[in-house]
Parts: structure tokens; C-alpha cells; sequence
């Protein structure tokens, strides 16, 4: 049961973001910094933005937006910086009396906390941030907060919970003690999130379009939440990502050839190796070009990288199937 909760728990953690109630109401500061961290656009005026910030909400944007910088962090230089921020970030709040916003900068940090540990294999870790984590989001359900910070961690739960409920029999006994959900809940309160400015609004974008392509096999439904993150964020490579993917589910093969040109041309591998498996995927799909298909799958997988495994699974089982129909 503890391995399910933390299994279940790291879906919630997914979620690039976290965002506090007292900033939602900024107009003016919140789309700039927004902009910065979204945009790539780290070393334009973002340390200067956060400091005018509410003091109170400063570490867990730093966090955040280290965490989008240095992306996919637990792996990068400042992983060990990472972590020491969030560990002192739960000392701080551990201090504080009790309110919506306490328990809200709570979830994300402990769900932060739980994410890092489990993409560096270190489950017991993660698990017990997980555990600390679950108690707090029943808690803004049964306060039944109107935020939309929290109307997306209640989407998300909705959706999630009900997911794996119906992926088998095993999953639907085994999480009975856990608050049931609803899917199609879960997605309106996304899109309930999703239609206010707060952090928690990309976010909120970004999981609907995950659910809809991957999980609800709706792609054209799916691309019209994905082109919307491309359209307010182009320089971000992960939405990047997201778009390209959509479009090939979508068969839209020539509009996404420009943007699998950019992810394969990046020097960081967690952006090529997308791209390479994107490639191979026109090129076997679009031209009928096995020879080229089978190179590019190759590159995906040349470089082992933990990160991007499954787009390196992907990879490998488009190739087998190539030597296949080959021999």
C-alpha cells in the first residue's frame, strides 16, 4: 500500500510548478516573471523581479525557478543547491502557524522533495515526502479552497486516482483507502485553473495537454492546449517537446518538421534525444525511409541518459521492429 501511495503520490509530483495565492492578484509583476522563467530568459531581470515578490513567497519561486533553469535539475550542477533549498525551505515553513497558504507552499515543497529523490532512484526517500505530502492535499479538499493553486492539485488528484483505479483490478483494490477521484472532474478543475492567472495556470495547461494526448488518446483535442503553450511561451523547449509530440500523434508530420530541427540541433542530449526519436518517426512515417528511420533511432539511443529513458524506450522498440521486417 505505502509503494502505491508514493506511486500515485509522484503523478502529483510531475506538476513544474506551485505557485502561492498572494501572488496570483500581481498583474503586472506575475506575467513578467512568468515570462522569464517560461520563456528560457533566466538573465533578464529575474533576480530583480523575485526580490519584489512578497517575502514570504521568495524561496519557493526561487525553487521553482531553479528548478525550470537547470531543468532536469536532480541531474544537473545545482542538485545538491536544489535540494538544500528545499530542505530549508520545509524548516522554515515547519515554524509557521497554519493557514491556506502555509499548508499550499507545504504540498510543493514536500512533492518537490519526493520528485528529486524518486528521478535519482532513491525511493524510500521520496516516499516518505510523499506520505508527509498526501495528508495536506486531502486537507484542501476537505477545506474546500477555491484557489486555482488548489483547484489544480484537486485536478490533478481527481484525474489520477480514478486513473490507476481503472488500469486493473490490483490498482482499484489496492487504493480503496485512498479518497476516490473522477476523471472527468479532474479535468474540468485543470481547466478551471487553467483560466486564471496564477503560476498554477500553465501548469494546469501543461497536464490537461499530457492527459488528453497521452492518457485520453485525444490528440486534436490535446493540440489545442499544446499550441497555446507554444503561442504564450516559444522559446521553451519543453513545451517544444510537448507541441512536437502531439503533432506527430496527430500525423501533422510537415508542421512539425521545424520543430524537431530545434530539439535535435540542442546541445543538451535531454532535448536531442526527443528530437532523434522524432526524427526517426517522419522519417519512417512521413518519407518511408527505413535507413534513415533507423539512424535516427540509433542517436536517440546511443547516449544513455536516465532522464530521457522513455523516449529511449520508444527508440529501441521502433529499431527492433526495423531489424525485424529487415532479416
Amino acid at each position: 500500500m505505502k509503494r502505491l501511495l508514493f506511486f500515485f503520490i509522484c503523478e502529483l509530483v510531475c506538476s513544474w510548478g506551485g505557485c502561492q495565492p498572494t501572488i496570483r492578484a500581481d498583474s503586472v509583476r506575475l506575467p513578467k516573471l512568468l515570462d522569464r522563467i517560461y520563456n528560457y530568459r533566466f538573465d533578464v531581470d529575474g533576480d530583480s523581479l523575485l526580490n519584489q515578490i512578497d517575502p514570504a513567497t521568495q524561496p519557493l519561486l526561487e525553487i521553482f525557478a531553479l528548478r525550470w533553469k537547470q531543468i532536469p535539475v536532480a541531474y544537473s550542477p545545482f542538485s545538491k543547491h536544489y535540494l538544500q533549498l528545499l530542505l530549508n525551505n520545509i524548516s522554515h515553513l515547519e515554524t509557521k502557524k497554519p493557514s491556506p497558504r502555509i499548508t499550499y507552499f507545504k504540498i510543493c515543497t514536500y512533492l518537490f522533495l519526493s520528485e528529486y529523490h524518486f528521478s535519482l532512484n532513491e525511493n524510500w526517500a521520496a516516499l516518505r515526502y510523499a506520505q508527509k505530502a498526501y495528508p495536506l492535499v486531502i486537507e484542501t479538499f476537505d477545506n474546500n479552497y477555491t484557489q486555482p493553486e488548489f483547484l489544480f492539485i484537486k485536478g490533478l488528484y481527481l484525474y489520477y486516482i480514478e486513473y490507476y483505479k481503472q488500469k486493473s483490478l490490483f490498482f482499484r483494490a489496492a487504493l480503496i483507502p485512498l479518497k476516490s477521484g473522477n476523471k472527468q472532474e479532474g479535468l474540468w478543475y485543470l481547466r478551471k485553473s487553467a483560466e486564471q492567472l496564477s503560476l498554477a495556470q500553465v501548469e494546469a495547461l501543461i497536464f490537461a495537454a499530457h492527459i488528453l494526448l497521452h492518457l485520453e488518446n485525444k490528440p486534436y483535442e490535446a493540440l489545442d492546449v499544446s499550441i497555446k503553450l507554444i503561442e504564450m511561451y516559444p522559446q521553451n523547449l519543453k513545451f517544444i517537446e510537448l507541441y512536437t509530440d502531439n503533432l506527430l500523434r496527430c500525423k501533422l508530420y510537415t508542421q512539425a518538421i521545424p520543430w524537431v530541427k530545434k530539439l535535435v540541433d540542442q546541445p543538451a542530449v535531454y532535448y536531442s534525444i526527443p528530437g532523434h526519436l522524432f526524427n526517426g518517426i517522419i522519417e519512417e512515417e512521413y518519407y518511408q525511409n527505413k535507413t534513415e528511420a533507423k539512424r535516427a533511432y540509433q542517436q536517440c539511443v546511443v547516449t544513455k541518459y536516465k532522464p530521457a529513458e522513455h523516449y529511449q524506450r520508444l527508440a529501441y522498440q521502433r529499431l527492433k521492429k526495423i531489424m525485424a521486417k529487415s532479416e
